[in-house]
């Protein structure tokens, strides 16, 4: 199947599909202990985040939306990724199979509002898409960076959840 990912592009950033190009970007970010802090709770392997590339890869042409490589325009380097993916979270309770939004960035982007940037661009790609239907969001409650994100995006906490054994909130829009 020859499946394109549509590019979304921000003031500061260009959403774009992923190439094996960006398997060191990814790897990298994975590995820190500072991006996964709250997601996941520590440093993915090698082998994991492998695998995780690949899932990522893979959305786009089965289920018609993804995952984006997130570049700055200005200096064409890649700073982390969203968008949109289906897992099929075991978790209790459970939660309904709305397209699901996520982001990471490396460390040096931190702060920098780009999170905010590329997840409003995601949402606004996913209102179309989705024909306006419900989004959900899985987050740590201690991660306040990333409910902020998510709440500039129009998430509301819609309930709390145990994901791996830990709590978990779970956020929608729509």
């Amino acid at each position: 199947m020859n499946f394109k990912t549509p590019i979304v592009e921000t003031e500061r950033l260009r959403l774009r599909g992923r190439t094996l190009d960006d398997w060191p970007l990814i790897r990298d970010m994975w590995s820190d202990p500072i991006v996964t802090k709250f997601i996941g709770g520590k440093p993915k392997s090698e082998e994991d985040s492998w695998t995780k590339f690949l899932r990522m890869m893979g959305h786009w042409p089965a289920l018609g939306f993804g995952y984006w490589i997130v570049e700055e325009k200005e200096s064409g380097n890649a700073v982390g990724e969203v968008g949109f993916g289906d897992f099929r979270r075991e978790m209790e309770p459970p939660m309904a199979r709305d397209p699901e939004i996520g982001w990471a960035f490396i460390a040096s982007a931190h702060g920098k509002g780009y999170a905010t940037e590329a997840a409003k661009a995601a949402v606004a790609w996913g209102d179309e898409a989705f024909n306006g239907g419900r989004m959900s969001c899985v987050i740590d409650p201690g991660h306040k960076g990333s409910i902020r994100v998510a709440e500039k995006c129009g998430f509301k906490e819609s309930y709390r959840a145990i994901y791996h054994g830990e709590e978990v909130m779970l956020l929608h829009r729509g």
